[in-house]
C-alpha cells in the first residue's frame, strides 16, 4: 500500500511541476500553481485548465505582439499607393505613353509603396492597378506601353 501511495506521491509531483513550468511561461504564479496540484492532483490539473481557458477579455489581449502590420500602416499604405496613382497620371499626363521600364526608371525610387524590387512592384502591383482601372489604357504595338483612357 506504502508503494501505491509513493507512486501517486511522484505522479501529483510531476503533475505538480508541469502545471507550475506552463503557469511561469505565462505569467501566472508557478509556485501557487504548484501547490494546489500538488495537494490537489488532477483535481488541480482540471482547476489550472478552466482557469487558463476562461481569462477575462483584457487578459487575451495581453499577448498580442505589437509588431505585424496594423490598421494605421494598412491605411498609410492605402494612401501612399493612391498617391502613386496620381503621379502615374500626371506622369502620363504629361509624357503621353510609358512603358513598363519608364515607369520603373521614374515612378519606383520615389514610390515603391512597400515593395523591395521594381519587378515585384510592377508585376504584383502596378500592372494588375493598370489593368483594372479605367483611366488608363494598354498601348497597342507597344509592348508594356500605356496611356490615359482618354487621350487618343
Amino acid at each position: 500500500m506504502s508503494d501505491f501511495l509513493a507512486f501517486v506521491a511522484l505522479l501529483w509531483f510531476i503533475l505538480a511541476v508541469a502545471v507550475a513550468f506552463h503557469a511561469t511561461g505565462h505569467d501566472r504564479s508557478g509556485l501557487l500553481w504548484f501547490v494546489i496540484v500538488f495537494l490537489t492532483g488532477i483535481f488541480g490539473v482540471v482547476f489550472y485548465l478552466l482557469a487558463i481557458t476562461s481569462g477575462s477579455p483584457n487578459e487575451s489581449t495581453e499577448h498580442i505582439p505589437d509588431s505585424g502590420p496594423t490598421a494605421r500602416d494598412f491605411e498609410q499604405r492605402v494612401r501612399n499607393q493612391e498617391a502613386l496613382f496620381l503621379v502615374v497620371e500626371e506622369h502620363l499626363r504629361n509624357h503621353g505613353v510609358v512603358t513598363k521600364t519608364g515607369f520603373q526608371n521614374t515612378i519606383y525610387p520615389k514610390h515603391p509603396v512597400g515593395y523591395e524590387s521594381e519587378s515585384n512592384w510592377w508585376n504584383e502591383f502596378l500592372l494588375p492597378e493598370l489593368e483594372s482601372r479605367e483611366q488608363f489604357e494598354r498601348m497597342d504595338g507597344i509592348e508594356n506601353g500605356w496611356k490615359l483612357a482618354n487621350d487618343d
